[in-house]
Parts: C-alpha cells; structure tokens; sequence
C-alpha cells in the first residue's frame, strides 16, 4: 500500500494579510511543519498544491509542485485536492493537509496511518469538538470517481463531497493543538505568547499513547 502526502497551499490568506504559509514556528515555515510531518513516514511523492503567485517563495527541493496557473480564480480545496490526486498516478491513499497547521507532528500522522490497514472507507477525517477537519485527512483513490462528478459540476464545497462517500471519523481530544490553523495575525501573537511548548509537549505524548494503544490491537 503506498501513500502519497498532499499540501494545500494556493489560498489567498485575505485574512490573515499575507501568505501566511510563509509565516514562521521554530524556525519553519508554516508549510514546513506540514512536509516535514509527512516526510518523517517516508510517505512519497509529497506534492504542494499552490499557484504562481506563491510558487517562487517556496524553498523546499525535496517536494513536487502543481501549479494552478490562474491566481485570479482560485477554485477552493476540493478542486487543489482533486488536482493532486488525479495525477499521483501510484498512490493508494492521499493523506491531505492544509499549510497553516504549524503545531501538526509526526505522531499525529503516524496514527492516522495504521487506521488505513484493511480499510474499506473512503476517507479517514478527524474529528474535534464535533467539528470536521477535511484538510488533516485521508482520501483514498476510490472517492476520486466522486471527487471529478462534483469538480466537473461545479459543486466544490468538501463537506458535499464527504456526504457521498464512506467516511470513517476519528475523534480526538479538545486539547490536541495540531488542529489549530492560523487565520489572522492576531490569533498567531496570541499562540505564541501562550505556553504553547508545554501544551503540545503533552500534546505529542498523548498521541503517542493512542498510537502505541493501537499497535497493541
């Protein structure tokens, strides 16, 4: 079983100010964090989604591009999504992230990854405080039949495309920070100036005994 890793990074970030995949944690970029949490699993190819815009400020070598050549007409998630899976020709499953994730790790991945053992679903998607998280997911090349009827219908909104496959949820604790994503400066200075170090110290520790919980099974 192969699995390939799927950046989304071609938002305009209107309300944040600037790109903010480019903004900084520890030293990385927001971005960063994403490729290296899929990178530490040796998932391959890892593809970032983006446009042309936003194409020469990326530093990474160690990863594939598709690039949406039209800025003025940027499509949403579902069709970035439906770009990278419909040409990763080898790829049994598609773990999907978003580029402004900077507290993602690789325990996190390293969990979601053994759910797709002897799976039958469609999709794999977290769940926190009953809310869906579709670009910390997933997707196996079987929703990509789904995926090109609603992008050729013009129906790009992902939580209609979740209704018409089998979507396995998997919920997680309300203290896990990896589904922070940053949306205005403000919320990034206010991150930052908490105790972030400890919470998702313990955070990391927490996953890892749900991984190690699940390896025993």
């Amino acid at each position: 079983m192969k699995i390939a890793g799927v950046i989304l990074a071609g938002g305009k970030s209107s309300r944040y100010g600037k790109p903010k995949m480019f903004e900084t944690y520890k030293g990385k970029c927001f971005y960063e964090h994403s490729v290296d949490a899929l990178k530490a699993h040796s998932l391959s190819p890892i593809v970032i989604v983006t446009n042309d815009d936003l194409f020469p400020s990326f530093k990474r070598n160690d990863v594939e591009f598709i690039i949406e050549h039209d800025t003025n007409a940027y499509q949403g998630p579902l069709f970035a999504m439906y770009q990278a899976l419909s040409s990763i020709a080898d790829a049994d499953w598609f773990f999907v992230l978003s580029c402004d994730i900077p507290f993602v790790h690789s325990a996190f991945v390293e969990y979601m990854i053994r759910l797709t053992k002897d799976s039958e679903y469609d999709a794999i998607v977290p769940v926190q405080a009953d809310q869906i998280h579709p670009l910390l997911a997933l997707y196996h090349r079987r929703s990509l039949v789904t995926m090109k009827q609603l992008v050729d219908r013009n129906e790009r909104k992902i939580r209609l495309f979740l209704d018409q496959i089998r979507v396995q949820t998997i919920p997680f604790s309300n203290e896990d920070s990896v589904f922070i994503n940053i949306n205005h400066r403000e919320d990034w200075l206010t991150y930052k100036q908490a105790s972030q170090q400890t919470k998702e110290a313990h955070n990391e520790q927490s996953l890892t005994q749900r991984t190690e919980i699940f390896y025993k099974k």
